[in-house]
């Protein structure tokens, strides 16, 4: 409970800044209590930090990411390698449930110029990152999906076959 009133405020709070042009404005702490108490607290989704790296050896850190549907995931994706991303570039890739890696992975081969995302796949991408090198790092966020098992690759060429795993979304 204590939790959800905090998320309440936070987003109350960020309304009102961001309402008024995002100019410093002061409060009273009674102002900002009303405030929350008008916003319904299914309105405020929780949310989740997921880490995951990838290395050299075309190897993800882990095979499996666990969340509940509706969270808004933050994900902080590492290529813990030293090679540059033109020859052992690595993405995050999040694909809709009934999609084909293979068949995607396939298709993002002549995709360079949109970091392997095949254009013409675009409705089986839930989310993804851009292509990062050695030493790099980038954070995405998104909301998740409905319940169920969906597949994480990296789609730079060749890497999907090896680098994969599930996400997996439980219901509320």
């Amino acid at each position: 409970m204590k939790k959800s009133r905090l998320y309440v405020c936070l987003l109350a709070g960020s309304a009102l800044v961001y309402g008024c042009g995002g100019g410093a404005q002061k409060q009273s702490a009674e102002s900002t209590e009303t405030a929350a108490a008008e916003v319904p607290a299914e309105v405020v989704a929780d949310s989740v930090t997921l880490e995951i790296s990838a290395n050299d050896n075309m190897q993800f850190s882990t095979d499996q990411l666990k969340v509940t549907e509706g969270q808004v995931v933050t994900l902080n994706f590492k290529h813990t390698g030293k090679m540059p991303k033109e020859s052992m570039g690595h993405n995050w890739v999040l694909l809709a449930a009934g999609s084909d890696p293979a068949v995607f992975g396939a298709a993002a081969t002549t995709a360079p110029k949109t970091e392997y995302i095949p254009q013409d796949k675009l409705e089986w991408v839930i989310a993804n990152t851009p292509i990062i090198g050695g030493g790099e790092e980038v954070s995405i966020s998104f909301q998740a999906p409905k319940a169920g098992y969906y597949k994480f690759i990296c789609s730079f060429p060749g890497h999907w076959g090896v680098m994969q795993g599930d996400f997996v979304v439980s219901p509320r």
